[in-house]
């Protein structure tokens, strides 16, 4: 009984997401995101309050969350028999065109997200976003390069990011992507290099997972 009602929950949050995407788009997001939401009269704004309890952050923290679930379920398949920058690569492609779908939805998310009072929630965002990525990629490291593989896949990420929603040239994204991607394979020299900050870094990623 209880999974049944989370199951109708979960796709009455759905459905919400599906109507909010044209009006993010359009409108950005912000206080008044409930109240526009609710006028296209399927949802009264009391019970998109109850089924996002955060306010339109929960909207936003859950829109983020399926586009995950979008990417983990596009790659059911072994992509272990491709050497690792591949992976990465096709897994990246992946993420962005999945966002290319919705890309205005998806440009003021990032805008939104890059202000001042949002940083935890970026910060957060990204973690799982990147951490994801490398699971899906087939990385099960409990070492010190699984810190390193997420920094530099951050820095990674975050650079097609800005690129993709300020361009429309997919394929230079691409070529970015593929100059970026040199630093994946030179994980253990960057294992050297930021040695120093060994003890910091795990207390950094565990201060990220907890906000």
């Amino acid at each position: 009984m209880k999974t049944k009602n989370k199951n109708i929950l979960y796709k009455k949050r759905l459905s919400i997401l599906e109507s909010s995407i044209k009006i993010i788009s359009d409108n950005g997001w912000n206080q008044n995101t409930f109240k526009l939401i609710s006028k296209n009269k399927f949802f009264s704004i009391n019970e998109i309050n109850i089924l996002f309890s955060e306010g339109y952050i929960g909207l936003l923290k859950f829109s983020l969350d399926q586009i995950n679930i979008q990417l983990q379920n596009k790659f059911n398949s072994n992509l272990l028999r491709l050497p690792l920058h591949k992976r990465i690569r096709k897994i990246l492609i992946s993420k962005f065109e999945l966002m290319n779908q919705n890309k205005e939805f998806y440009r003021q998310t990032f805008l939104h997200l890059l202000l001042p009072n949002n940083s935890k929630i970026l910060f957060k965002q990204l973690y799982k976003s990147v951490d994801l990525m490398w699971y899906i990629a087939g990385d099960y490291s409990t070492d010190f390069n699984f810190y390193t593989k997420r920094i530099i896949l951050s820095g990674i990420y975050s650079r097609l990011s800005l690129f993709f929603f300020n361009n429309k040239n997919f394929k230079k994204m691409e070529e970015i992507l593929d100059s970026s991607l040199n630093a994946v394979s030179k994980i253990p020299k960057y294992k050297h290099r930021i040695n120093t900050f060994k003890n910091s870094i795990p207390s950094l990623f565990t201060f990220i997972k907890s906000f």
